[in-house]
């Protein structure tokens, strides 16, 4: 009795790669850009720079990420958006909102409100917007059926 041929198994087929939700990777981006702001904030106030330029280029990663974690917004319309807001709380500053209100200085929230206008600030929130929204389109949605991508 002739015996068939077994034929060579197959490769596996591959799977794809794992990855978290991207709402879940837009709430790890925020949170840890939330720590390096902590981190900033606490251990290196005394280097200006850090503090003042890169304070405010990356709290504009902690705002974007954060409405992604709760609402899907095109990358450049969200962009926008948040600059928007980070330049009218820069402006707030300009006013002195924080000082009409009261606020004690060096308070959680004159800290957050601020007490100097400053074009460099708006020019790092512009820069962080524009990162983010890189980031967002190009690793974030990368491969993500149904994203939104344009506008």
């Amino acid at each position: 009795m002739p015996t068939a041929e077994r034929p060579e198994p197959a490769d596996p087929p591959s799977r794809p790669r794992a990855t978290l939700p991207w709402r879940a990777r837009a709430a790890r981006w925020a949170l840890l850009v939330l720590l390096v702001e902590v981190v900033i904030a606490t251990r290196l106030a005394h280097w200006r720079w850090v503090r003042a330029s890169l304070g405010d280029y990356l709290v504009v990663f902690i705002v974007y990420f954060g409405v992604l974690v709760v609402r899907d917004v095109a990358p450049r319309r969200l962009a926008a958006g948040v600059f928007v807001f980070a330049a009218g709380v820069e402006i707030t500053q300009g006013l002195g909102l924080a000082d009409a209100l009261g606020l004690r200085p060096g308070g959680l929230w004159h800290t957050v409100l601020g007490a100097t206008f400053s074009v460099e600030d708006l020019l790092m929130y512009a820069l962080g917007c524009a990162t983010c929204a890189l980031l967002d389109t190009h690793v974030l949605r990368r491969g993500r059926a149904g994203a939104r991508t344009s506008r």
